[in-house]
């Protein structure tokens, strides 16, 4: 039997689906074409397919057409949206008529490959739920019942169902068993109540076995003539099957909720953190170039930084969103843990929020000797200041905080993949405090996406505690959360591997901004955004750096034609030309050895794989501040 799933291919472009296909069927994917909508349609209703891969510009109908009518039509299969033109509208469109995703062309065949998976993954959550809502309305409507007629309270008649279901035998009844010990004590006076009248009454209720345990219910109850005399009769029904059924319907609700939440959580983010973070530039930089030119006792440093801090506080929002949304660890490098953490308890960033809690202490136990681990220096950071901070919210005006590091085995409970160290080899983070702990209900919902237990515009964005789950099972990790009596234990694992420490990089310390003068070097600048342009423009000018701008792709690419240019910046999104990469592309066929950085708000990670794959040496996220755009400019001309 070919166990392969299924996959519709729908593009007018024949060399495209023909090399799309030949890719998938590389993985074990069972391939069909269609180079039309009204082609796609036909194969639709002919047979049936786990995935269709839909190009959203067909000759004859649009692919947001085909996606309807899968939603109509085709419950079974999960559409993905393919484009040239990545549109806020059309991706809202899309997946409003049922899309799971919106990918934008040229594909990068690991995002793809990996959005399929997860596409197929989505397919068998639905396919779940539907079993499991049919289950029950069998379980429902076709369960047998134990029947008892009784008679003033006393039980004369049952068949053999009931007595299965009770666990009583003919002699029992035979010696005597009234109503009341069928049902729990606390259940005496809503029975009492259901068996009045001569209508019939159904309830729900908690039964009681022979052997005293309590099951749940389901009763009918009504009078009959029995031996030319009234008799009640109830029909029992063990619905403990049914309850269950109803639990796991509720959960895969749950996953199959949370799953479209954080779907459609990403397409959001995805929209607004281009534009925001352009917004966000002038916040954060515009302060960076007047601190420069202020002493710290200048009446207005104080309140200029205060707007500098701001920015960069609304910029950590947005990524924190991106990175929930979407996953956004993309580099990793070798590293240890307890060098991340020592570093980041010496940071001003701590220092500044420790000096909040003057009686909060926070002790160490790191183990010597902790293997080493590949990891996003920045997201670690990011864990480290998430739990510290909630830490230090939970303990308030005194307490202690308590942290520690060492090497352990550990099976993963969602992933198959071993550490690289070998055989559950993993390094362990935990942190804990002595506060009041975590609630039952709050630690079911303590990692979703804005769920927080603190005071709504007081303190946090909900998003602290979701960015530690992200970032951990990014990095093929586990984490848990206990009380820890008293007090919270967050315990994280994450993989080790043991690769000689003299290979690891070293990261960099913060460098003075006066090393990072430059000597006239020319610089181009390609970015829509009039205010960015000028903004980075004043920054490179104040580096001792020659600029030159241009607000397209394509007006670039003349620049760099008529104009000796040592070093390109461009932004990654613009307008509805070239976009950065392509732009760069264009210009490394006019000047080979050009250097190039990207400086985005946000951009697709498979651009910018290809941006890297053509010789970036670096990618700057706005906002960015003067030492950071000083940094890289230096380092990529160094190259």
């Amino acid at each position: 039997m070919d166990c392969k799933p299924k996959i519709l291919l729908v593009d007018d472009e024949k060399r495209f689906i023909d090399s799309l296909s030949n890719i998938l069927g590389h993985y074990e994917y069972d391939c069909t074409k269609a180079f039309s909508g009204t082609m796609a349609i036909n194969l639709l209703q002919q047979s049936r397919y786990d995935v269709a891969i839909l190009d959203v510009g067909l000759p004859d109908m649009s692919g947001c057409d085909i996606a309807e009518f899968i939603k109509k039509f085709c419950a079974r299969t999960t559409a993905i949206m393919l484009t040239g033109q990545n549109t806020v509208e059309t991706a809202v469109r899309s997946i409003k008529l049922g899309a799971y995703d919106f990918l934008k062309k040229p594909i990068n065949h690991d995002i793809l490959l990996k959005t399929i998976e997860k596409a197929l993954e989505h397919n068998k959550l639905t396919k779940d739920l539907g079993v499991s809502e049919k289950r029950f309305q069998a379980l429902a409507e076709a369960a047998w019942e134990g029947i008892v007629i009784h008679e003033d309270g006393k039980i004369i008649e049952v068949n053999s169902r009931f007595l299965e279901i009770f666990g009583y035998s003919l002699q029992d009844i035979a010696n005597g068993l009234s109503v009341e010990e069928i049902f729990t004590p606390n259940s005496s006076s809503d029975v009492k109540k259901y068996f009045t009248g001569t209508d019939l009454k159904s309830f729900d209720i908690l039964g009681v076995r022979k052997d005293r345990t309590q099951f749940p219910i389901e009763v009918k109850s009504r009078i009959i003539d029995y031996v030319d005399r009234p008799a009640r009769v109830l029909a029992l029904r063990d619905i403990s099957t049914r309850v269950q059924a109803e639990r796991e319907k509720l959960a895969l609700q749950k996953k199959l909720a949370k799953a479209n939440k954080l779907n459609a959580l990403g397409l959001m983010a995805g929209s607004v953190a281009h534009d925001l973070n352009n917004i966000l530039t002038a916040v954060v930089s515009y302060p960076d170039l007047l601190l420069m030119q202020m002493s710290p006792e200048d009446k207005h440093y104080t309140e200029i930084k205060k707007i500098q801090d701001a920015g960069k506080r609304a910029a950590a929002v947005v990524s924190d969103l991106v990175s929930i949304a979407r996953g956004s660890i993309q580099q990793t490098s070798l590293g240890n843990l307890n060098d991340i953490i020592q570093t980041h308890l010496s940071s001003i960033e701590h220092s500044e929020r420790l000096a909040k809690y003057p009686k909060v202490t926070i002790t160490t136990d790191l183990q010597h000797g902790l293997y080493d681990m590949y990891c996003s220096h920045q997201h670690i950071h990011k864990i480290l200041l998430n739990l510290i901070g909630n830490a230090l919210e939970a303990v308030k005006d005194s307490g202690l905080i308590h942290i520690s590091t060492q090497n352990c085995l550990f099976s993963n409970p969602v992933s198959a993949k071993k550490s690289l160290l070998g055989n559950g080899d993993y390094i362990k983070l935990m942190v804990s405090d002595d506060g009041p702990g975590i609630s039952d209900e709050d630690r079911e919902r303590i990692f979703d996406p804005f769920y927080s237990t603190k005071k709504m515009g007081k303190s946090g964005t909900g998003l602290g505690l979701a960015v530690v789950w992200n970032t951990v099972r990014e990095h093929n990790g586990w984490v848990e959360v206990v009380n820890n009596n008293p007090g919270a234990l967050f315990q994280i694992w994450l993989p080790a591997t043991k690769e000689n420490k003299n290979d690891r990089q070293d990261r960099q310390r913060p460098v003075d901004v006066d090393v990072l003068q430059g000597n006239g070097e020319k610089i181009l600048l390609v970015d829509d955004d009039p205010v960015q342009t000028q903004t980075i423009e004043i920054m490179l000018n104040s580096l001792g750096y020659q600029t030159f701008s241009a607000a397209s792709g394509e007006e670039g690419v003349e620049i760099l034609r008529n104009r000796e240019i040592d070093l390109v910046l461009l932004d990654m999104i613009m307008g509805d030309g070239l976009n950065g990469r392509e732009t760069f592309e264009e210009m490394l066929r006019i000047k080979t050895a050009l250097k190039g950085i990207i400086i985005s708000g946000y951009a697709k990670e498979e651009e910018i794989t290809a941006a890297k794959s053509l010789g970036v040496s670096h990618i700057l996220e706005k906002p960015i501040t003067l030492t950071d755009i000083g940094k890289v400019v230096n380092e990529a001309l160094a190259i």
